[in-house]
């Protein structure tokens, strides 16, 4: 009797501690902080578009962490190239970048593929 309750705490533990990790990887913001500036560049350098508005930015960064994101578990297959553009997020202390896919909007983590439906730049590629 003992070795069954054993059992089933250790199976309740395991299972406790793998939904709130679930729970944390889909709901933890992608990218936080105080930007400055933000610049969406395309892959060949070139600069598409250059925000410095703090609520812009701001209203961004909200979108990219509070919108639907999917785990890429085939990760290499689906995204086999780079992305079409790059987000690069500055401020005096820190640049950050992250993925952006032109044709849907989407953008593009080392795990994620967020739904953010961002317009920038030619849609039509």
């Amino acid at each position: 009797m003992a070795k069954r309750k054993m059992v089933l705490t250790l199976t309740f533990i395991l299972v406790s501690v793998v939904l709130l990790t679930a729970y944390w990887a889909y709901n933890h913001n992608i990218v936080s902080g105080n930007f400055d500036q933000l610049t969406i560049s395309g892959m060949n350098g070139e600069t598409i578009k250059v925000i410095e508005d703090k609520d812009e930015i701001a209203k961004i960064l909200s979108d990219i962490n509070g919108s639907p994101r999917t785990f890429k578990y085939d990760n290499g297959l689906t995204y086999d190239y780079l992305p079409h553009g790059i987000m690069t997020f500055e401020n005096s202390t820190e640049k950050v970048q992250i993925g952006l896919l032109f044709k849907n909007g989407k953008t593009i983590t080392k795990y994620w593929e967020i739904d953010t439906e961002f317009l920038f730049g030619n849609t039509s590629e």
